[in-house]
């Protein structure tokens, strides 16, 4: 059965993305084996420390190589990417070797996909995120690419709403990454 680990960008526990995660591992149900990485340990990248890895890195290296694909569900702040979800694929875009900088990372090859809970929903940090995980390497899947948005009375309520046009974007993406694992 594939593994996919899903990775919040958020770190606000019960957030908007939070749930969009959880919806997503409840409408892949038992097609592939879920898992959520915890990586709010990951120290700040400094590149000195690049190869005298802290042991988060390491443990989240790991998750990632044990992975068949690794689902980005994010926010987006300023159009971008939060900052301390950009630090952890800092940490996964080096490589392995330190003799080859331009070696495989432990995310070198893996199939990525990213979905966002946003004012619109996240239709930049979907692009910026894709982007850059094509940079690194990674296989991702664009087909279907989704992004729920926060209407109004999801701010004031906390919960996000998803329509039945949001299940089916969700499904059909769901779908395509699974697809892509078969």
């Amino acid at each position: 059965m594939a593994k996919i680990l899903m990775v919040n960008g958020s770190t606000n526990a019960g957030g908007f993305n939070e749930q969009l995660l959880n919806k997503i591992i409840s409408l892949i149900g038992n097609r592939a084996e879920v898992s959520i990485l915890d990586w709010l340990e990951v120290p700040i990248f400094v590149q000195k420390q690049e190869y005298t890895t802290p042991a988060a890195v390491e443990n989240v290296r790991q998750k990632v190589q044990a992975a068949d694909a690794v689902w980005f569900v994010t926010p987006e702040y300023n159009y971008q990417i939060p900052g301390g979800l950009k630090n952890l694929t800092d940490w996964l875009s080096r490589s392995l070797d330190r003799s080859n900088p331009r070696g495989e990372s432990a995310i070198h090859g893996k199939i990525t996909v990213v979905s966002a809970a946003s004012a619109d929903g996240g239709t930049h940090v979907r692009a910026v995120l894709e982007d850059l995980l094509a940079f690194m390497r990674t296989e991702v899947v664009r087909e279907n690419a989704t992004g729920v948005a926060i209407k109004h009375d999801n701010w004031a309520s906390g919960q996000l709403a998803f329509s039945d046009d949001d299940i089916a974007a969700l499904n059909a993406q769901i779908n395509s990454v699974l697809a892509k694992l078969a």
